[in-house]
């Protein structure tokens, strides 16, 4: 036979009020009172009702946040920031995967609303609006990355590429760099695109010259398939500018591979700043993006809009910045290699690897 909350008061001698209270932290209780409860709730093997408070208050103790792939290195800081908030606030966090699949995006969906959770956070730019609007009709609170429009229910998380950006270019100025080539994330991915695009303005802005910009998959096979393909070209740019730091990493194994000195003959700037940035060879320079801060941030934007009925819905931005370690510096003269027999498709004068997933 179940135990009830009333057999936990009777257990230490309080009202059924009382033992709420304690369970829930709602009211200041002595801490005698407090104690005996505990007590009685740890000999009786007490656990919540959750299914029952779901029903009498419409909302549960959970707050849902969606990303795109666990595996994803990006992501681990910003899961485990919003999962600390959640727990400050006395939430559970459910956490929900697409995989790049529609099918799986609409089914999270669907259990979290089935779920009522609080809000759901999410953290991935592949993802139908539709379903975004789907939670907003079942009163669920919902902050996205880049959403084009807020609005009731609905907040908005972006990066702030620009400042990490024109650090990271400054420093290759600085060096001596002239001549940048760029790998950029698949165009399909908003973040990459947005990315991109500020990378290619700033570099232009200092007066540098775009050598060329190659679109790979966000994979460090693919950073080592576009680099090889850029140090063969006539005249290779002096530094290279990733769309993330796998892509990065990638790009360094095929330095090496052929025999160019990183940071003396070529820079090797990346992005994201994930945990194995700082242990490749050489560690890798990048432009940071503190993802902690997003998982707060992204947090933060959920309790604004709570209640008893949605409230509208604000922006927040997040900045990046630049970590400089040992793969990026002062430019030196290298020696030509031979042009490549590696094969791409380039489509409008860019170099593009096989499209699978990205990073976010």
């Amino acid at each position: 036979m179940p135990v009830l909350m009333v057999d936990v008061a009777k257990r230490a001698g309080v009202s059924v009020t009382t033992v709420s209270h304690v369970m829930n932290q709602t009211r200041e209780i002595a801490p005698e009172t407090r104690k005996r409860v505990l007590s009685a709730i740890e000999e009786l093997k007490y656990y919540k009702n959750t299914s029952a408070r779901l029903l009498v208050r419409g909302k549960s103790d959970i707050a849902g946040l969606i990303v795109s792939d666990i595996e994803n290195p990006f992501l681990p800081p910003l899961v485990k920031s919003f999962d600390r908030a959640c727990a400050s606030a006395g939430l559970e966090l459910m956490l929900g995967m697409t995989n790049y699949e529609q099918g799986r995006a609409e089914a999270t969906v669907r259990r979290m609303i089935e779920s009522r959770v609080r809000g759901v956070a999410v953290m991935t730019s592949q993802i139908d609006g539709r379903l975004i609007d789907a939670l907003v009709q079942a009163n669920v609170p919902v902050v996205a990355l880049d959403l084009p429009k807020t609005g009731r229910g609905k907040s908005s998380l972006s990066i702030d590429y620009r400042s990490g950006s024109v650090q990271a270019v400054d420093h290759l100025y600085v060096n001596g760099h002239r001549s940048v080539a760029i790998i950029r994330g698949p165009s399909r991915i908003l973040s990459a695109s947005r990315y991109a695009k500020v990378l290619h303005a700033t570099v232009q802005e200092y007066g540098m010259t775009v050598t060329q910009i190659v679109q790979a998959n966000n994979q460090a096979e693919d950073g080592a398939l576009a680099a090889t393909a850029l140090l063969r070209t006539k005249h290779p740019a002096t530094a290279i500018l990733c769309g993330n730091d796998l892509t990065a990493i990638g790009a360094l194994g095929a330095a090496t591979h052929l025999g160019v000195s990183v940071p003396d003959e070529l820079s090797i700037i990346g992005s994201d700043d994930i945990a194995m940035a700082s242990y490749s060879h050489p560690p890798l320079s990048t432009v940071r993006i503190p993802r902690d801060v997003m998982g707060y941030e992204a947090f933060r934007l959920l309790e604004s809009m709570g209640g008893p009925g949605l409230r509208r819905g604000t922006e927040a931005c997040v900045a990046t910045s630049f970590t400089q370690r040992g793969s990026s510096g002062r430019h030196a003269q290298r020696a030509q290699l031979e042009p490549t027999s590696v094969v791409l498709r380039v489509v409008k004068g860019t170099v593009g690897a096989s499209d699978r997933s990205s990073v976010r």
